[in-house]
């Protein structure tokens, strides 16, 4: 027994003498920790930020590396700096030079070594500047020593997305509606908008993602010829020459804010009635006569029922005859002077103006309504001046199936606009003959030349003799017409100082002052 004790004894000496002793510790294994943090719980994205990671490999590093889980660092993103998102740090191959360049150990500088640092402070604080959504950014380490022990650690970056508000430059006019992108809108959080300066805010609807969109709400009823019409409730949409304000609101403060302006939409040509130009008017080709029209020289949007019988000259330009139913007002210069005549001393006629061309023939005259107009903004209203002298029906046309009805009884001045999509002008004649064509955009909504998309319409009943600005909401037939900019006729605005003209029915004193038409947005 002692002889076997002491055998076993030297058994142990020589083990240990050629470096085999069984109880000799093994090499520790890899340790991968964040420098001032714990790397196991997630690190919030900030600029600048520390993130540097301490790595130990008692056993030599034989093998490192870093695979990224990234929104923000994506493969294709990654590559346009020379990376990919698995970094091999103890053999770089070519990323060596894009991985020195960000302040990465590569190569020589990790391979065999038992502790390092991977700081990566440069790279992480640059997904923020990359993108704005909350989400989680990984980077999972892998280390392992020459002895095959490995340990493997998830470094988590959290974004929280900052609130961000912009308008997308795509307000359409015609549909009155624009996009914003409103990125990271906290939950319980809304975008609203509102014209500059107004009481109230209007909730803008998500469309997709983090677009939303501005747009009219229609209120629909009926209107006294009980069709329906619809009208853009007020402080929705988007109209041309206004500045919105659009906010991100929690709790019904902003979180976010941005102003934008639209375009300054469209005008109405001579809507200030400062261009005045003589036409010639002819009905044989062969003789003309210089008629007053309401536009510049060269311009032809505005007629009138102005003709030959209305108005004459001498050679030298001196009027022989000159009572026009429609022309500049002397004393008020720039503005339109609509007056009532009794044509030859025995027809009546009431004074008029509108979008369109007037033709004279047969002791006949012919109004043919429509112009073509490049809109690039749906209106809410048309705005205008007025003064007018109204008085008693006292001329009853022949042709007027009620005219009976009417004689004596106050007569009613008239200014509508409408919004057509028309394939040619519509005409209404009216005269020494029986009128036809007759229409009423408040009571029809199309005609034989096509679609009434909408209009507008003043009745006024009494005298003003100081100037009345007025304003005629539209009323739209088709809300969800496209822009009829394209059409060959899209634009009617009439004048009249009586009502039911085109029977040569209404007083033959009445007289209206018109200026300043234009747009409501």
């Amino acid at each position: 027994m002692t002889m076997a004790m002491a055998m076993m004894a030297a058994l142990f000496v020589a083990c240990g003498d050629d470096g085999t002793d069984d109880e000799t510790p093994p090499p520790a294994v890899p340790t991968i920790a964040l420098d001032g943090g714990d790397i196991d719980q997630p690190q919030e994205i900030t600029n600048p930020m520390s993130v540097k990671i301490g790595v130990t490999a008692p056993g030599a590093i034989a093998g490192f590396t870093v695979t990224i889980d990234s929104p923000a660092l994506t493969a294709e993103m990654l590559a346009t700096v020379g990376l990919a998102t698995e970094l091999n740090l103890v053999n770089p191959g070519s990323m060596a030079e894009a991985l020195g360049a960000l302040g990465f150990p590569s190569g020589e500088a990790v391979s065999g070594k038992t502790a390092l640092t991977f700081d990566i402070s440069k790279l992480v604080p640059m997904i923020a500047q990359i993108y704005n959504e909350t989400s989680d950014h990984k980077f999972i380490l892998k280390v392992t020593d020459a002895k095959g022990k490995s340990t493997t650690k998830t470094l988590t970056c959290h974004l929280t997305g900052k609130v961000a508000l912009a308008y997308n430059n795509d307000a359409d006019l015609w549909a009155n509606t624009a996009t914003v992108t409103a990125a990271n809108v906290p939950d319980g959080g809304s975008v609203q908008y509102r014209v500059k300066g107004a009481a109230d805010w209007t909730d803008a609807v998500l469309v997709e993602g983090s677009k939303y969109r501005l747009a009219p709400v229609y209120e629909t009823s009926k209107n006294a010829a009980g069709l329906d019409v619809h009208t853009i409730k007020a402080g929705t949409g988007v109209f041309a020459a206004t500045t919105y304000e659009v906010r991100i609101a929690k709790d019904g403060q902003a979180v976010d804010s941005k102003e934008f302006a639209t375009a300054v939409g469209d005008k109405i040509p001579n809507g200030d009635m400062s261009g005045w130009s003589k036409k010639q008017m002819t009905t044989d080709g062969k003789t003309f006569w210089p008629i007053t029209y309401p536009n510049a020289e060269g311009n032809s949007v505005w007629d009138s029922g102005n003709n030959m019988f209305l108005e004459q000259y001498n050679d030298d330009g001196t009027p022989t005859i000159f009572t026009p139913l429609c022309r500049q007002d002397e004393t008020e210069p720039g503005t339109a002077r609509l007056q009532a005549r009794m044509v030859l001393d025995f027809v009546f006629a009431p004074g008029n103006m509108f979008t369109g061309d007037f033709n004279y023939s047969g002791f006949s005259g012919t109004v043919n309504f429509g112009k073509p107009y490049a809109w690039t903004a749906r209106p809410r209203a048309l705005k205008v001046r007025y003064k007018a002298q109204i008085g008693k029906i006292d001329k009853v046309g022949s042709y007027d199936p009620d005219g009976a009805s009417y004689q004596d009884k106050q007569d009613c001045a008239r200014i509508f606009v409408a919004v057509v999509n028309w394939k040619a002008q519509h005409g209404v004649t009216s005269g020494m003959t029986e009128p036809a064509g007759m229409w009423d955009p408040a009571v029809k909504t199309s005609l034989d030349e096509g679609a009434i998309l909408g209009y507008g319409d003043l009745v006024i009943t009494q005298t003003a003799t100081g100037w009345v600005e007025a304003t005629l909401p539209f009323n739209w037939y088709a809300k969800d017409a496209a822009n009829p900019a394209s059409a060959p006729f899209s634009l009617v605005i009439s004048c009249a100082t009586s009502m039911r003209g085109d029977y040569l029915t209404g007083c033959s004193t009445n007289t209206m002052q018109v200026d300043d038409f234009e747009w409501v947005y």
